[in-house]
């Protein structure tokens, strides 16, 4: 029998640094390839970090989160209390955990740079420093795993991989980007040679992912499932299974612990809840029990795992059976209708553009090629990383498929088998005499290697020559209509008084005034989410209606968002498009607001 990775010191591959603290020669690399994506985002978004202009309303009401906790909110609350502040607030499922490297750059800076350069360091800093982590990690794998000339093309891979760089952008402050690289961490710990240790890095990095999202629950389902599939057949993997589901469970409790603590114990649906934790906890239990056993037993094994998927859905069904459904199966028809259905990165990926669909699809599956084909040509414990890589690598692009977004994981782990199928084409050249020839050879190299990690584009110029599924693209710039920072003074100036505005919008109001928003584009707010719309696709007096019942003052639009342009498509005489005509009611008069700001705004009258 082939001796299991547990048994061996370290992947022993000629040429490549060796163990699992070993030094090579990846992070200058690694070091000079971030460097160069960090300086080619500052060129390219100068204007937007100039003028301090996200491009994503949860980084704004991340940044929000960030401020009420420096300026004194409680570690364990979590709410936003300027939304619908008429009902007590929203409470939030993001985590704490990504507040704190923000809060700590801004601490940091604040004394000797002032608050507003602070916050910018720290809308620099923190995308960097999670780009530099993603990085790392990629290379450090590539060192072990492949030979030198695959590195730089697997950095590349990954600086290339659409999914993932648009998490790291400059003021991209949301949890996306610290969930690829605790995907690649769980990933990376099956290179450690104790299984038990290296168990329990990857069980800890799975319950860092979900303690900050929830989404990270499908793919730390599948990373369990293949090694508890794996175990069954190979007695040298239970270690790295149990330890793994041990430190899932125990890392998660403490994490709950720690950040969510025990004033909210009710079933969530969108977070680490009571019921989670007792299905990991449950889950650990019935697989290292078994798995204890002298000597050791297939059947018992079995019956162990076969307990704890069938104790974790009985916890589930009896404890939380509204969270059997998903997190927004639950929510309003309406709501959805207008808000989630319209988040393309919520939709499965069959359901996007050709050119997207190529992005985001066909670098993961010539990685996944590429991993079964190193699993088939290797042997010993470099095959069965291959081979688990492989696995992890699959399930993780099945998981896309169903939620766009979740393309990033499987970018990012698709970029190190790529860097290898890369490296073998530019490898294979044959640099014939010819000079046309040569020339030749080089130019159809590189357009496949182009192709490989930019198909988009080739895509797209297909889409546009034929003119199928060229959808109507919304302007980027429309979203960036209106510059609410230069009305900052002007809102402060008002008397106190909650805004009606767009769902989209809010944290844009939130962050740049000190006023209130009715709700913002966050699921657990979804009755005041409701309130919004119904307010803005119905009749003027359906709006007084829903801004005396939320004790609400002002409105607020900014003419060219996308989600004015909706409510106006699906109710051409409703509040909202009569608004963008000019129209206000009677009931409203107009607030001046600086013309620089793109702002329209009106007051109660009454």
């Amino acid at each position: 029998m082939t001796p299991a990775l547990s048994t061996e010191p370290a992947l022993a591959i000629p040429g490549r640094a060796q163990g699992w603290g070993a030094r090579g020669r990846w992070l200058p690399l690694v070091l000079f390839v971030w460097v160069a994506i960090c300086a080619l985002f500052l060129s390219m978004n100068a204007a937007a970090i100039s003028a301090v202009e996200f491009r994503d309303p949860d980084d704004q009401l991340r940044l929000v989160q960030v401020r009420d906790l420096i300026a004194g909110q409680g570690w364990f609350d979590i709410t936003q209390h300027r939304v619908d502040s008429d009902d007590g607030g929203v409470a939030m499922h993001w985590s704490r955990l990504v507040d704190v490297p923000i809060a700590a750059v801004i601490l940091l800076l604040r004394p000797l740079f002032g608050q507003a350069a602070a916050e910018l360091a720290a809308l620099l800093a923190i995308p960097a420093l999670t780009l530099l982590a993603i990085l790392a990690l990629v290379g450090w794998m590539a060192s072990r795993t492949l030979d030198r000339q695959a590195l730089f093309p697997a950095l590349l891979a990954m600086g290339l991989a659409a999914p993932v760089i648009v998490q790291v952008m400059p003021l991209r402050i949301d949890h996306h980007g610290w969930q690829i690289a605790l995907a690649l961490l769980a990933v990376a710990a099956f290179l450690h040679p104790d299984p038990r240790r290296g168990g329990w890095i990857s069980g800890a990095a799975l319950a860092t992912w979900m303690a900050i999202s929830f989404e990270g629950l499908p793919f730390s389902a599948w990373f369990i499932a293949v090694l508890a599939l794996w175990a069954l057949s190979d007695p040298a993997m239970r270690g790295r299974l149990v330890a793994t589901m041990q430190a899932l469970a125990a890392a998660s409790l403490a994490l709950f612990l720690a950040t969510r603590g025990l004033g909210d114990l009710a079933q969530h649906c969108d977070a680490i809840a009571p019921v989670h934790l007792a299905m990991f906890a449950w889950g650990a239990l019935a697989i290292s029990v078994p798995a204890a056993l002298r000597p050791h037993s297939r059947i018992a094994l079995g019956a162990g795992l076969g307990l704890a998927a069938a104790g974790a859905l009985a916890l589930v069904g009896l404890a939380a059976p509204q969270c059997t459904t998903g997190s927004f199966d639950m929510l309003d028809p309406v709501v959805r209708a207008y808000w989630y259905d319209n988040v393309p990165e919520g939709k499965p990926l069959w359901q996007a553009e050709w050119h997207l669909m190529a992005q985001y699809l066909l670098p993961p599956l010539i990685g996944l090629h590429a991993a079964a084909a190193l699993a088939g040509r290797t042997e010993g414990a470099e095959r069965r990383w291959w081979l688990f890589y492989a696995l992890v690598l699959m399930g993780a692009i099945a998981i896309s498929l169903l939620v766009t977004r979740s393309a990033a994981y499987s970018g990012a782990l698709a970029a190190l088998p790529l860097g290898w199928r890369l490296a073998g084409w530019i490898g294979r050249l044959r640099r014939p005499a010819n000079p046309l020839l040569r020339i030749g050879e080089l130019v159809g190299v590189a357009a496949l290697v182009f192709c490989a990690l930019v198909p988009s584009v080739p895509a797209l110029a297909v889409e546009r020559l034929f003119g199928d599924r060229v959808a109507e693209r919304e302007d980027q710039d429309s979203k960036l209509a209106c510059a609410v920072p230069k009305a900052r003074d002007a809102l402060d100036a008002l008397p106190a008084g909650a805004i009606l505005a767009p769902l989209d919008f809010g944290p844009n109001l939130l962050l740049n005034s000190r006023k209130g928003v009715l709700a913002t584009g966050h699921h657990r707010g979804a009755t005041a989410m409701r309130a919004v719309i119904d307010a803005f696709t119905g009749s003027p007096e359906r709006a007084r209606e829903v801004m005396r019942r939320h004790a609400l003052r002002y409105v607020v639009i900014c003419p060219g968002v996308q989600e004015m342009n909706l409510y106006r498509s699906r109710a051409p005489g409703g509040f909202a498009a009569q608004m963008l005509a000019g129209k206000a009611p009677a009931w409203l008069r107009p607030v001046p607001m600086p013309q620089a700001s793109g702002l329209r705004m009106w007051e109660l009258a009454d």
